[in-house]
């Protein structure tokens, strides 16, 4: 049976399945046996303040059983299998999930603007769900991200950040707690812009230093509140340090590299990420791939090299609902991803650039002998005056 137990709790000879609150980013990748009082001080010292044990294996094991089961880490790892859910069932599902979650941030939005508070089970409850359709097909929500709306983005950017990072947590091959975390932090880490005026926070123009300096401070905002509603450490760590960098040229606090963990880091990339492809009120969206060209240009001292490699492995250059010319002319939308060559998805044509027109609808898998066409770039909707949510809508999730 398992229970939770806070730290001053333990006792040599409990199984430890997980940490399950913490004031910092304590994160276990094993279970097993507290061996010693040693063992205790250290998760004190890391501010692990509640874990979870399995009293069924706490007591009477061998030393034998507690080391084979203390060494296995790969139980509560992602399957790989990949997309194991046809993305036809999981797309009406996402579809329903995501504007469920978009009228949640909404009026949680509104009621903590009101009263000061907020209900975290609904939240931890929301990234479970999103957490659960990632794993049963990633594209499904993916595709979600792609569609656009420039009046709702400081709804929708907390939605597609935390999409987009437990995809990349997947990728990784992440264990589901740590997962289920990062989904959290995502739904969570701009919090603090409720206590930013409207007058700042939807300003078309350029903002006044005073107005930037007011805007930097939804980082230390979205902390407090965090804390105040007794939210997991990592995920208010992430919500305070988002937008530092490895140069020190980030804030509140001007961290350094080596004072920035894997988490944070990985959440600085998405958070960029989306922001740069998001439409808004003053500018289009940006290509993924022109997106990672200027963050790669960015450098080092910016992002993470290796993580940034990694999450455009996990998000792919042509991922679904991505728009793209064909050397034929053609524009199309990717229909279906190919992960054992990510240049040549299932696309399908719709439109014409050459002839500025809407043709006959064909379905191309470019990884086929068959087929001579090829992508020549990814295109932006905008600019051939496409709504890319009608042919997200009509081609993808109504097929």
């Amino acid at each position: 049976m398992k229970k939770l137990v806070g730290v001053n709790e333990l006792e040599v000879g409990m199984y430890v399945t997980r940490v399950t609150k913490s004031q910092r980013s304590a994160i276990m990748t094993s279970e097993g046996i507290i061996k010693s009082t040693g063992n205790i001080a250290h998760l004190k010292k890391l501010r692990v303040l509640e874990v979870e044990i399995d009293t069924s294996r706490s007591e009477g094991q061998s030393s034998h059983d507690v080391t084979a089961e203390a060494t296995i880490e790969n139980m509560d790892k992602f399957s790989e299998v990949v997309n194991a859910t046809p993305l036809a069932r999981e797309l009406p599902v996402a579809k329903k999930m995501y504007a469920k979650a978009r009228e949640f941030q909404r009026t949680t939005f509104d009621r903590l603007k009101r009263e000061g508070t907020f209900n975290a089970k609904e939240f931890e409850a929301l990234a479970l769900e999103f957490l659960d359709s990632i794993t049963r097909n990633s594209d499904a929500l993916l595709c979600m991200t792609k569609m656009q709306n420039k009046d709702a983005y400081l709804l929708e950017h907390s939605l597609n950040v935390s999409i987009l990072l437990t995809i990349f947590a997947k990728h990784l091959n992440f264990n589901s707690d740590i997962a289920l975390r990062l989904t959290l932090a995502g739904l969570l880490h701009d919090m603090g812009k409720v206590r930013i005026s409207d007058d700042i926070l939807l300003k078309n123009g350029k903002l006044t230093k005073s107005e930037y300096e007011e805007i930097k401070n939804h980082t230390v905002y979205g902390a407090e509140i965090l804390e105040k509603a007794d939210i997991d450490g990592l995920v208010v760590q992430i919500a305070l340090e988002h937008h530092e960098r490895l140069s020190g040229g980030g804030y509140p606090h001007g961290l350094l590299a080596h004072q920035l963990n894997q988490y944070v880091r990985m959440t600085c990339i998405v958070d960029v990420f989306d922001a740069m492809t998001a439409e808004r009120v003053y500018k289009p969206a940006m290509t993924a791939h022109h997106a990672f060209k200027l963050m790669k240009k960015a450098g080092p001292e910016q992002f993470d090299d290796a993580l940034l490699n990694e999450f455009i492995k996990a998000v792919g250059l042509f991922s679904i609902g991505t728009l793209v010319m064909m050397a034929s002319q053609k524009i199309a939308v990717v229909t279906k991803t190919n992960f054992e060559d990510p240049l040549k998805p299932t696309v399908t044509i719709f439109y014409n650039a050459k002839y500025k027109r809407h043709i006959e609808v064909e379905t191309l898998d470019l990884s086929s002998k068959k087929v001579s066409d090829s992508i020549e770039k990814a295109v932006n909707p905008s600019d051939f005056d496409i709504d890319i949510n009608t042919v997200i809508d009509k081609l993808i999730v109504t097929q």
